[in-house]
């Protein structure tokens, strides 16, 4: 949610009707909790190079614990990252 607020950083209102939409059960938030950390420091730490950012991370954890392999970011590096059992995701921005 943050990222994409970062994003419609252009309008407040827009920002707003995001997270009325939110608010209205337009998508699941999903809450990490302390012991989900181990699994993300890993992958930020072996991309280090690249880097990979704790949004990034968040992602890719999520992906992996709830068995997604189709997500949606304007960030390219998805194309890089590999998931905890080596998997890829696919990103419907990306061709």
């Amino acid at each position: 949610m943050t990222e994409v607020s970062h994003l419609l950083d252009f309008n407040l209102q827009v920002q707003l009707d995001f997270l009325r939409w939110v608010e209205r059960g337009g998508l699941e938030i999903y809450t990490l909790e302390h012991h989900h950390l181990e699994s993300m420091i890993r992958m930020m730490d072996k991309y280090t190079d690249i880097p990979m950012d704790l949004a990034d991370a968040t992602l890719m954890y999520v992906a992996h614990r709830e068995h997604l392999d189709i997500i949606l970011s304007i960030d390219s590096e998805f194309d890089i990252y590999r998931t905890l059992k080596k998997g890829s995701l696919r990103n419907v921005l990306r061709p």
